[in-house]
């Protein structure tokens, strides 16, 4: 019973953040929508896969495929646990994150509409099975920097995630003043070189 509280809970947070998340997208300008945001960075359609991507990898391990590879040492992965993983279900995601590689955008949708469908699509997919496979017994699941998350704890982090990119897309400069839970940070400063591999 506590582990359906704990889940139910970051389930309705992660509803919140996707249904915010998938509006800004739905209303994004499809003709600046393969332009980068800023110098840079990605574009709004590269997000959005990015975001998509965010779901499909974690699904396709639920359903006992490969998820995100592990790029950090145990100890290492450990002390983020205990260090940045709180800050992160509390709302604030680190600036300049790396984006696993798994989750690098390489095409995108052809319009808004498209990627609005697309994430809804994988988020309610990913939530809805990982709520029933937690019914059912404890799971865990992998994160590249963590390692392995519980349901809720990946529940929570994917919708911060989410509220994070949100804040990226063109016309949502002071969105993180309408984001569910605490402000989370805004993108990271990365040059045109490391462009598509961080957050």
């Amino acid at each position: 019973m506590n582990r359906r509280l704990r889940i139910e809970e970051s389930a309705a947070f992660h509803r919140e953040a996707i249904a915010e998340v998938v509006s800004v997208i739905a209303a994004q300008d499809g003709a600046t929508w393969a332009d980068a945001c800023r110098p840079g960075k990605w574009s709004a359609a590269e997000i959005a896969q990015h975001l998509i991507l965010s779901y499909e990898v974690p699904l396709r391990e639920l359903g006992g495929g490969a998820g995100l590879a592990l790029v950090l040492p145990w100890w290492k992965r450990a002390a983020l646990r205990w260090t940045v993983l709180p800050r992160i279900l509390a709302g604030r995601f680190p600036k300049g994150a790396p984006a696993p590689r798994e989750v690098r955008p390489k095409g995108a949708p052809g319009s808004p509409a498209e990627a609005a469908q697309k994430l809804r699509a994988a988020a309610d997919l990913f939530a809805t099975q990982l709520s029933e496979a937690h019914a059912a017994r404890p799971v865990r699941l992998t994160h590249a920097y963590f390692g392995r998350l519980t349901a809720p704890q990946i529940l929570k982090l994917l919708a911060v995630h989410a509220s994070h990119h949100r804040a990226q897309f063109p016309g949502e400069k002071e969105a993180a003043r309408r984001l569910p839970g605490p402000s989370p940070a805004v993108h990271n400063r990365a040059s045109p070189k490391t462009k598509g591999t961080r957050e």
